[in-house]
Formats: C-alpha cells, sequence, structure tokens
C-alpha cells in the first residue's frame, strides 16, 4: 500500500512539475536551424532567458499572457504572446543586409578604444547575476568529466573584484581523471569578468607592431552593425597571436558580441613555456560572448571560454598529458543590489571542481537548467 501511495504522489508531483514551465525552440525560420545564444525578453524586462546552443529554451508559466520579444541584431525584431504552456516553435526571420563596407577613421584605434571604453561604463553594475555555470574536461573529443552549479556573481561598481557565492554544484566523472589537471583553469569571476572589462580587445586594437584591424558597417535591417575584424600581420612572429572580431553598435557605443582564438596560420610561432614548477605547451584558446543591451540593461548573457594545453611537472607527476577545458555561464536572472555577500559566502578556491558535489536539490533536473546542460 505504501509503495503504491509513493507511486501516486510522485506521478502527481511530475504533473505539477511539468506543467509549471513549457519548451520551444528558436528556429531560422528559411533554414529551419536552430539558433543558439538567443534572449527571449519580457516586455517589463523583469524575465528573460537565453537559448542554449541546440536553440531551446523553457518558459515559466509565468509569463503566459505577457508579451515577449527578442530583439536580435541578425534577426528581425520579433513579438510573441503564450496563452497556454504548448510547446513551440518560435521562427526568426534573419535581417535583410546590405554588403560590408569599409569604415574609415580618422583615427580607428581611438575610436574603438571610445567603444570599449563606453561599453564597459555602461554595464550594469551593483547587479546580482545568477547564473548557471558549468566545466567540461575533454578527453579524446569526449566530455570526461564536468562540474556544475548555481552561482550568483555580485557586480560592483567598477567591475572589479567580482565576488562569487556558490548555491549548489556537482561533479561527474564518467572516466578516471587526475584532479589536478580538472581543476587548472581560470576562476569563474575571472571569466565574467573578462567578458567585461575586455582587456585582451583594448590591448590588440592599442598594439600596432603586432596587429592590425580593419572595420566594416552594413545596414541589417533598420540597424546599422559595425564589425571589427583583427588579427596579427603578416610580418609579426611573437607567440599566442589571436585572430578574431567584435560587432558593436556605432550609434549605442556598445560591443554586442565578441570571438577570438589562436590564428591557425601562426600558431608554429608558439613555444612552450616555464612557470614556477611546471612547463606549459598551449594548443589553443578560444573565447566567445554575447550581450544584452535594452534601454534598461546591458550585461553579457552567456560566454564560454576554451583552452587545451600539454603540462608537464615532475612535482605533480604530469607527463605530457592533455589539458582541454572550456566553462561557460548563461545568466538566468538579474537582481539590482547594493549589498555584498557575507564573507563566509564568498567562494574563492577556484573553479567549480575544487568545490565538489554539494547541493541541496537536484537542481540540473530543474526545466530551466537541463537546457543549458550538455
Amino acid at each position: 500500500m505504501n509503495n503504491l501511495l509513493n507511486t501516486l504522489i510522485f506521478f502527481c508531483l511530475g504533473i505539477i512539475a511539468n506543467a509549471q514551465s513549457f519548451r520551444g525552440v528558436i528556429k531560422n525560420i528559411e533554414t529551419g536551424e536552430p539558433i543558439g545564444q538567443i534572449t527571449i525578453i519580457s516586455e517589463d524586462q523583469s524575465f528573460f532567458v537565453t537559448s542554449n546552443e541546440k536553440g531551446e529554451v523553457v518558459l515559466p508559466e509565468s509569463i503566459l499572457n505577457k508579451k515577449l520579444f527578442i530583439d536580435d541584431y541578425e534577426y528581425v525584431y520579433s513579438e510573441k504572446t503564450f496563452t497556454s504552456p504548448q510547446s513551440f516553435v518560435w521562427e526568426l526571420k534573419p535581417n535583410s543586409e546590405t554588403l560590408e563596407e569599409i569604415v574609415i577613421y580618422e583615427d580607428a584605434a581611438k575610436t574603438l578604444d571610445e567603444i570599449i571604453a563606453n561599453s564597459i561604463k555602461s554595464f550594469s553594475n551593483n547587479i546580482k547575476l545568477e547564473a548557471y555555470y558549468r566545466e567540461n574536461y575533454i578527453k579524446n573529443n569526449q566530455t570526461a568529466s564536468f562540474a556544475e552549479g548555481i552561482v550568483d556573481f555580485y557586480i560592483n561598481h567598477n567591475l572589479k573584484d567580482v565576488q562569487m557565492v556558490v548555491k549548489e554544484s556537482r561533479i561527474k566523472d564518467f572516466t578516471q581523471t587526475d584532479d589536478i589537471v580538472k581543476t587548472t583553469g581560470a576562476k569563474p569571476q575571472e571569466i565574467v569578468e573578462g567578458s567585461m572589462r575586455f582587456k585582451t580587445l583594448r590591448e590588440i586594437i592599442k598594439d600596432k607592431k603586432k596587429y592590425e584591424f580593419y572595420v566594416t558597417a552594413k545596414q541589417v535591417g533598420d540597424k546599422t552593425i559595425h564589425t571589427c575584424y583583427f588579427g596579427p600581420t603578416e610580418k609579426s612572429k611573437k607567440r599566442f597571436l589571436l585572430k578574431g572580431y567584435f560587432v558593436f553598435d556605432e550609434t549605442k557605443k556598445l560591443i554586442l558580441e565578441t570571438n577570438y582564438a589562436f590564428d591557425p596560420e601562426k600558431k608554429k610561432h608558439n613555444k612552450p613555456i616555464n612557470i614556477v614548477l611546471a612547463k606549459m605547451d598551449i594548443l589553443d584558446v578560444d573565447f566567445s560572448a554575447k550581450y544584452i543591451a535594452t534601454e534598461r540593461l546591458y550585461y553579457p548573457s552567456y560566454a564560454k571560454m576554451t583552452f587545451d594545453l600539454i603540462a608537464n611537472s615532475k612535482v605533480a607527476k604530469l607527463n605530457n598529458v592533455r589539458v582541454n577545458n572550456q566553462a561557460y555561464f548563461y545568466v538566468l536572472k538579474t537582481e539590482k543590489t547594493t549589498q555584498k555577500p557575507a564573507e563566509s559566502d564568498v567562494y574563492s578556491a577556484g573553479n567549480l571542481y575544487s568545490r565538489g558535489s554539494i547541493y541541496k536539490t537536484e537542481f540540473w533536473k530543474n526545466p530551466e537548467i537541463s537546457t543549458l546542460s550538455e
């Protein structure tokens, strides 16, 4: 009898849980392909959700009968109001585009630096970003281990010293892996801060000896979108040279998207670096981010960093060990606050692997989170 009762209870709970949210996919209406990293925003901008790489999103029933919109520079502005919690496909039409034209500035480096500076200044500060954060350790082109969690990032007025509170975290290993390999990498706070300070972009724009760049403009729908493409000069033979781009709105002077990695043609100049008690041969680095830019909000909605290296260390007993780690985050909620977390709650021990599995709920089963977990 008890077993039957438990079964009925769990069945009912499952119905209730499923009724609290509904799923959808964002697709390109012309190609039928899903669109990743597209943000749906409520009319009052109190709610938003960003699609995963498969274009999937989960919406809560609380947004039923409320106007939602998508305003992404690559697609025609679109609005929807859902009246029932049914699965859906939200199709977006690509904006008509003119050909890219080279833009000539009197002082391009100065203009771009002003855009970067204004972007930094415009970020919503004194704010708490609740995010889903994940770290993947890749082995033989497959995820061998991962750590994931729900974290709060506290962003102060000058974007420095981002503080992090880990509310829940867990680790899952598919193969046996040394902890030192999994924990090699940047702290989550560093990746968040890096997505908001554009230090790398600024250095590239100012380094005329190693880098060259040009800016293009094109009409995308009713907007003019500018893109700065950058890469190493032909003669440059320095280590770790990057190639990529960043997209910006020249009128608002805000960066909308950025992407860069090692220039494939210049990797031959990369040489191992020696640090204390270790030697590392960095094979590749890749960073990308997209940003929400509305009348009220400006901050990264998504960012991902990947690095691939070979490590050697007698002390750590590493002999040509491949370290290929990914880290990414999606912002789930925002809250204006000038309060700082209690010092005892601030997490500064490293990445999520260092914290281990500490959770009160199986957060990864939350429909909103399940679409973001690879």
